[in-house]
């Protein structure tokens, strides 16, 4: 880290590109989880995804670890399992520190973040290519790469405004997915550590501990960080294979057994394969059903004749038609997914034409395809879309050649090839463009004040399961120009404020965890009364009608009110 410091130091012009990525970077996470007050609508504000996907990550942190085994923070009665919950034990250790979990996860882990990411990036840019040009080029691509979605938006609706939130991107959406954020750190860890390096038995041992927190902080990054590393050591076996054959074997033998003993620690550890495999395997083969939107949905890239003409093949299983239309499929999606990168992916061919790939090169690139494998043929349990995010390290992967093409055109003396490499820069940016703009005119969530007020009252109460009204409020109905956390229906929310355990919350969550939770969810809506002899405490929105209000309908004796405000009410069944 220092030698980046001294380098990024020597060469200031660098900080042209840091200083404007750090404050877009931060732009995108630092203003959720602040308490303001908008137009006398005061509380704690959310922006984007923060508004679901963090809250999640608070609740567990205020919940789930204060009893062993961990437990699920909005499933009262279910063990935490199935998840990574790494992060979320890092910030509950530093929140018995005194550091508060709101200011961890919004302030503290994105600045610190963005600082290591910068100096990997540079020592990893150095180790391809030393030359200051060459490290510019690839934290620009890093940073602020984008899809081609802005030309969809730009082609249906004549403007690019919100195509960075048509093709899901890893870009500055990194700081709406910390977890991912922090597992590059790791996944770009690797990568240095097998540059240009002899493996030894220490390289390997470090290797499997950053594949320990690799799964523990994101699966999909864990198994893409498992394969680049058994890639290494295979392809460095057969170098190797010349020497002392039996001593090579067992050597490397041994190796992957300790890399599989670090894996299998992780895996038993964070998503306990015992429990959540009763309720069957969490992926499911689906090829190309994550590739056929590009083409199917009318403000993508629709061709509705070859779409036709795809389902109707389908019937005959595969055959040449087919095979050239799914082709088709694949070539469209990796285009305006990848966007600039897509021309990384065409100079690897050149390059291997060329015979200039070497070994590191090859793990790299059969680590970027394995990545788009798992893209095209898996779909996941309760979010079967989830499995884009494999195709993430893709998309990283393929910026180290992109930043390779950028770097050899801007070298040619061929004034054509110089404009080339500078309008291939220019397309990389819009997206990042459009992003910064949604976020400042998208409309926030937040939980209110008096909401805030029942669940600092809920925090002091003795430790229970909470009960809260599966309240759907219709977005238009909000009398405020922000909408309130409450009218989502499904919010872990009372769970990550008052670190009270909730009976049932957040069912999406729930099901990518593979947690059972359907038969409960039913008896939630049917008002199923014995309900009420599970929990300790109902947490009410009063605008809820009275007809869809548990306590209302089923008048329990032992209910006793303890909170009132304008907005909730808390009862007690103790």
């Amino acid at each position: 880290m220092k030698d980046s410091l001294n380098y990024i130091g020597k060469h200031k012009f660098l900080l042209w590109i840091i200083i404007p990525a750090f404050l877009l970077y931060m732009f995108i996470i630092f203003p959720s989880g602040t308490y303001l007050c908008f137009e006398k609508e005061c509380g704690y504000y959310f922006w984007g995804v923060h508004g679901r996907d963090a809250i999640w990550h608070l609740a567990i942190e205020a919940v789930s670890f204060n009893k062993i085994p961990f437990i699920s923070p909005t499933f009262a009665g279910e063990k935490l399992y199935s998840y990574n919950w790494f992060m979320d034990f890092g910030i509950f250790l530093l929140s018995k520190m005194g550091i508060p979990a709101i200011i961890s996860y919004f302030k503290l882990i994105p600045v610190v973040w963005f600082i290591v990411f910068t100096f990997l990036l540079t020592t990893f840019a150095r180790k391809v290519k030393d030359n200051p040009l060459f490290v510019s080029l690839f934290l620009l691509m890093s940073y602020f790469a984008g899809s081609f979605s802005y030309l969809l938006t730009l082609y249906h609706s004549k403007t690019i405004k919100d195509s960075s939130t048509l093709l899901l991107q890893p870009i500055l959406h990194s700081m709406s997915n910390l977890q991912y954020a922090l597992s590059l750190l790791l996944f770009l860890a690797l990568l240095i550590l097998i540059k240009d390096r002899k493996i030894t038995l220490r390289q390997v041992v470090l290797n499997g501990m950053i594949l320990f927190c690799m799964f523990g902080l994101k699966f999909y990054g864990g198994l893409i960080g498992l394969f680049l590393m058994s890639i290494h050591l295979v392809l460095n076996f057969f170098q190797n294979l010349h020497k002392e054959k039996i001593k090579i074997f067992f050597t490397y033998v041994f190796y992957f057994l300790l890399l599989a003993i670090f894996v299998g620690f992780s895996v038993l550890i964070f998503y306990n394969p015992f429990q959540s495999g009763k309720t069957g395997f969490p992926f499911g083969f689906a090829p190309f059903a994550l590739i056929h939107p590009i083409t199917e949905a009318p403000d993508q890239f629709y061709l509705q004749s070859m779409t036709d003409a795809r389902y109707y093949l389908q019937q005959f299983k595969m055959g040449p038609r087919l095979f050239a239309i799914e082709a088709i499929n694949l070539f469209i999606f990796l285009l305006f997914y990848l966007g600039t990168r897509f021309f990384g992916i065409i100079y690897i061919a050149i390059l291997g034409v060329r015979r200039k790939l070497d070994t590191f090169d090859a793990v790299v690139v059969s680590t970027l395809f394995f990545s788009i494998l798992l893209t095209v043929t898996l779909v996941q349990k309760g979010v079967w879309w989830n499995t884009i995010q494999f195709f993430f390290y893709a998309v990283f992967l393929s910026t180290i050649y992109l930043t390779k093409l950028i770097d050899d055109l801007f070298r040619s003396k061929q004034k054509l090839l110089l404009v080339i490499g500078m309008f291939i820069v220019l397309l990389s940016l819009p997206t990042s463009y459009d992003l910064f703009w949604h976020f400042m005119t998208s409309r926030p969530t937040y939980i209110p004040k008096e909401e805030v007020e029942a669940l600092n009252f809920l925090k002091k109460q003795p430790q229970g399961v909470v009960l809260d009204e599966q309240f759907k409020l219709d977005m238009t109905t909000s009398t405020g120009k922000n909408f309130p956390l409450y009218g989502y229906g499904d919010s872990s929310h009372i769970a990550a404020f008052s670190g009270q355990q909730q009976y049932i919350a957040d069912v999406q969550t729930l099901g990518v965890s593979s947690v059972p939770y359907e038969k409960r969810l039913e008896r939630i809506k049917k008002k199923d009364c014995t309900i009420l002899k599970e929990v300790d405490y109902v947490y009410e929105v009063k605008l809820l009608p009275a007809a869809k209000k548990i306590i209302t309908v089923c008048k329990p004796k032992a209910s006793k009110k303890i909170f009132e405000n304008t907005l909730i009410r808390i009862y007690s069944l103790y």
